[in-house]
């Protein structure tokens, strides 16, 4: 009978417990733009089991990026995973917001154009599909082409939703794209040619996340623990080649040889402890006001960003600032 008793009590102990676990953990809504590699962590996150671990029942919703940056504005989401020219113009705009984690800064973005074009040069006065104008990917070609010399001016910039472009380039309605793995490399094997290399010419967050700043006023802990999920996603994802493999061909449907491509690059590109930097929010201040937008107010990183929670993140997990 002790022993019964003993047994039960222990039963009773650990349900109320695990009970309490549940309960305590938070429940948000973040929304996010759509299936990309940028977007991997925090479906890691959820698919993976961080959020949980992290004590955050997370509600992923699939938004355009107006529609995301509108719903944070009015408390219908909590977070929207994305920090980039759209994010930081939303803040610029009045949005009381803040770029708070990063995936990366280096961006694994490349033109990819018609077989016939081999540089750069051969797409002068031709058009080039972005995944929306005045987006990263926009942004970023717009700064690494005058990094080089051209005039963004010299080139037809069109915005292409992320399903239209692999076929708008296969259909030649367009001449090149701007994309990121897995596409790039199945444009590669059909034949397509890789004329410039954007994320190599210009430092910016790719990926990450943006709260209002009264949340992370008053909850802290829970921006916190979000933060640290998605940290520790995108840390399983490039430090194991067998599970990122694995993961990426369940979720992005694409074969093992270019879900192996994929890790390689993701392990190169997204090495990094999350803090968003001054220069990459610096460079998106810089695209958007070349693109008149903003042009003439002077913009200082505490007004867009604030890395002091993914700081703390960073020392847990044991990175060196």
């Amino acid at each position: 009978k002790f022993v019964s008793a003993a047994l039960f009590a222990a039963a009773f102990f650990f349900a109320f417990n695990a009970g309490a676990g549940l309960l305590a953990q938070d429940r948000v809504r973040i929304g996010y733009i759509g299936l990309s590699l940028s977007s991997m962590p925090i479906l890691a996150a959820r698919d993976l089991g961080f959020f949980a671990k992290n004590g955050v029942q997370a509600e992923l919703l699939l938004l355009t990026f107006q529609l995301s940056s509108v719903a944070l504005t009015a408390g219908d989401l909590e977070y929207v995973a994305g920090v980039g020219p759209g994010s930081v113009s939303a803040t610029l705009g009045g949005s009381p917001s803040r770029a708070v984690w990063i995936v990366a800064n280096r961006l694994i973005y490349n033109v990819i154009a018609q077989p016939e074009m081999k540089t750069l040069q051969d797409l002068r006065g031709r058009k080039i599909g972005v995944s929306g104008l005045g987006a990263t990917t926009h942004t970023a070609f717009t700064m690494a082409v005058e990094k080089t010399g051209f005039n963004p001016k010299d080139f037809i910039v069109v915005g292409l939703g992320p399903q239209q472009q692999q076929r708008a380039l296969e259909s030649k309605s367009i001449d090149g794209v701007i994309i990121d793995p897995p596409v790039l490399f199945v444009l590669l094997k059909k034949g397509f040619s890789k004329v410039f290399d954007v994320g190599a010419a210009v430092e910016m967050p790719v990926g990450g996340l943006t709260t209002l700043n009264k949340t992370i006023i008053a909850k802290p802990d829970q921006v916190r623990r979000v933060i640290r999920a998605l940290q520790e996603a995108k840390e399983a994802l490039i430090g194991s080649k067998e599970r990122s493999v694995e993961f990426i061909v369940k979720t992005m449907k694409m074969d093992q040889e270019t879900a192996t491509k994929t890790h390689e690059m993701m392990a190169f590109a997204w090495a990094g402890n999350g803090v968003p930097t001054r220069l990459g929010l610096e460079n998106i201040v810089k695209g958007i006001q070349s693109q008149g937008r903003f042009a003439d107010r002077k913009v200082v990183f505490e007004e867009i960003a604030d890395p002091r929670l993914a700081l703390q993140v960073a020392r847990e997990l044991g990175h060196k600032e």
